[in-house]
């Protein structure tokens, strides 16, 4: 079972042409499955952050998780263009453009095209605005991803409750490798482990959750192991191998597109990692730059998504992307 995540920038109504949308909170998430001659599925995964621009976080949170990006253009401006450009940085260098103007706008193809190109998003193709065409496209790409056979996994937790009857449930996103039932389970930044003693994908009981999944683990925990800090940002892994804590970092950055700001000493930034959005303060500018966080940053060592780097003042409030040292 593959499964395609999509970060979508633009209208509920063009959402819902795709997929059926299946949950909001801060994001909306619509699903599609797409039904196999042998009764199994692949699922096409849209995340629709609500009220971009105006409020950013979830925005860039989904950015972490995403394979592949949608654009619907209602006109020309500085959120398209920080769009694209934190689409770049993350990684995100496949998507589909739709041209939807608004009444009384006007958008020019070939702007958009050279601000594709600018932006680093050269591989972005136009697409027409039918729900139809659109999943069908989708669903070419989603049926030439290849199995990974990676070994342990990670996964990063977007929320975390508990339910009476079950214990302590995590919900994330496998961010890499494959996460099995009764596998013991590490939390980064916690002593101790725990077991996942259930699993759910797509609301189904599986055995085993795959690179791409947004998975539910119901966590048998005990001794050392602190429920009461797990939440949106943790990671969990099979091994303390898979990450790096780190209260203070050095990295260089690569720069986004359009920034015209310098990081300086006393600047305030944001870590956007694996739903992590963890601030710290930039200390030292030099050929490195020293950061101390607020609360400690976990760096996933097998992700191959760029952590990104956020300073809310900022236009573009994208900085660019990390390089750890």
């Amino acid at each position: 079972m593959s499964v395609l995540n999509i970060l979508f920038v633009g209208s509920d109504e063009v959402a819902r042409s795709i997929a059926k949308k299946s949950d909001s909170r801060d994001v909306d998430n619509y699903i599609y499955k797409d039904l196999k001659e042998d009764s199994s599925f692949s699922t096409i995964s849209i995340l629709r952050p609500i009220n971009y621009p105006d409020k950013p976080k979830p925005f860039f949170a989904s950015l972490t998780v995403s394979d592949f990006g949608i654009i619907e253009i209602n006109k020309i401006d500085a959120a398209f263009g920080e769009a694209i450009v934190s689409m770049a940085c993350a990684g995100i260098k496949d998507g589909f453009v739709i041209v939807n103007p608004t009444e009384g706008e006007w958008v020019d193809d070939s702007q958009v095209k050279t601000l594709l190109q600018q932006a680093g998003l050269s591989n972005w193709k136009f697409i027409e605005n039918e729900g139809i065409i659109i999943r069908e496209k989708l669903i070419t790409i989603l049926n030439k991803i290849k199995p990974q056979d990676e070994p342990g996994f990670v996964v990063a937790v977007d929320q975390a409750f508990t339910v009476k009857g079950v214990g302590l449930v995590a919900i994330g996103h496998v961010q890499s490798g494959t996460l099995n039932k009764h596998s013991e389970v590490i939390f980064a930044g916690s002593e101790g482990s725990a077991v996942a003693r259930s699993l759910q994908v797509m609301d189904l009981d599986v055995d085993v959750a795959n690179v791409g999944d947004r998975v539910g683990l119901a966590l048998r925990t005990g001794g050392s192991f602190r429920d009461d800090l797990l939440g949106r940002g943790s990671i969990l892994a099979d091994t303390t191998d898979r990450f790096e804590i780190q209260k203070k970092s050095n990295f260089k950055i690569e720069k986004a597109a359009f920034q015209k700001h310098d990081l300086v000493d006393g600047d305030v930034i944001h870590l956007c990692a694996d739903f992590q959005f963890i601030v710290g303060r930039v200390v030292n500018v030099g050929n490195v730059i020293d950061v101390e966080w607020d609360s400690p940053i976990v760096i996933n060592k097998s992700s191959k998504r760029n952590p990104l780097i956020v300073q809310l003042e900022a236009n573009p409030r994208i900085m660019g992307f990390a390089k750890f040292k």
